[in-house]
Parts: C-alpha cells; structure tokens; sequence
C-alpha cells in the first residue's frame, strides 16, 4: 500500500471526525449554549445583588461546561485509541525486522514500512467506522 492510499485514509478519518464534530456542535452545543444565555439573561433580569447574581450565572453555565468536558474527554479518548493503534502499527513493523541483524537491508526495511502503511491504514479504516456510534452516543447521552 502506497503512502497516498495512507493519506487518503488519514484525510477520510479526519473528515469523518470533523463532520461528526459539526453535527455534535449544531444539535447539542449550540443547544446547550443557548439555554446557558438564556438563563444567563434572567439571572440578570431577577437577581439584585452582585453575589446573588453571580451564583445565578454559575448554575447557568454548569450544564454546559459539563457537556463541553464530556464531549473532550470522549474525543481525546478515541485519539489515544487510535494513537495507540497506531503504536501497534509500529510494534509489528519493528518485529518483523529481524533484531539480532545488526545492518537492516533495504527490502526489509521496505517490508517494515509497508507492513506499518497497511496496518495503519487499517487503523484508520477501523476508527472512521466507530465515528457514527460515538456520535450518536454524545448526542442521546
């Protein structure tokens, strides 16, 4: 497999991340941002003291705050797997170079780059199809 085929697979995982992360935004950030200025706005509209008002604020903002580092922490998690993923990638490669050779040949050096382009594409390939799952599980959460 061919460095492009290995770019292309890259590209299309960002891609799919990227919408998944727009649909995330547009119908349950937004969302949240809103009622947060909602209530934000009424805080400000019934609350006469300066204390009073700022707890208001805090509990207006906590929802979505909340959300916010959930929808990270999920994301960050599936880049680790991934990352990690790739990191086998590697292992395997290294592993079918012979370690006891002290001078690595060009075609097997060749084969270890080869093998690491096909498992990482496979990585990828892998990963973009737990993207519609990991939405849906953001967005009914």
């Amino acid at each position: 497999m061919s460095d492009l085929q290995l770019q292309q697979a890259i590209g299309s995982l960002q891609s799919a991340l990227e919408r998944a992360s727009d649909a995330i935004d547009t119908k349950l950030l937004r969302t949240k941002q809103k009622d947060t200025f909602l209530c934000s706005a009424k805080c400000c509209d019934t609350e006469s003291k300066r204390a009073n008002l700022q707890s208001c604020l805090e509990r207006c903002s906590r929802p979505m705050m909340e959300v916010e580092q959930k929808v990270h922490y999920i994301f960050e998690d599936f880049q680790m797997r991934h990352q990690r993923c790739i990191q086998r990638c590697r292992d395997l490669a290294m592993e079918n170079v012979s370690p006891s050779q002290s001078y690595v040949s060009g075609g097997d050096q060749e084969k270890a780059e080869a093998s690491l382009r096909k498992c990482a594409i496979e990585c990828c390939s892998s990963y973009e199809k737990q993207i519609p799952q990991l939405q849906k599980s953001i967005l009914n959460s």
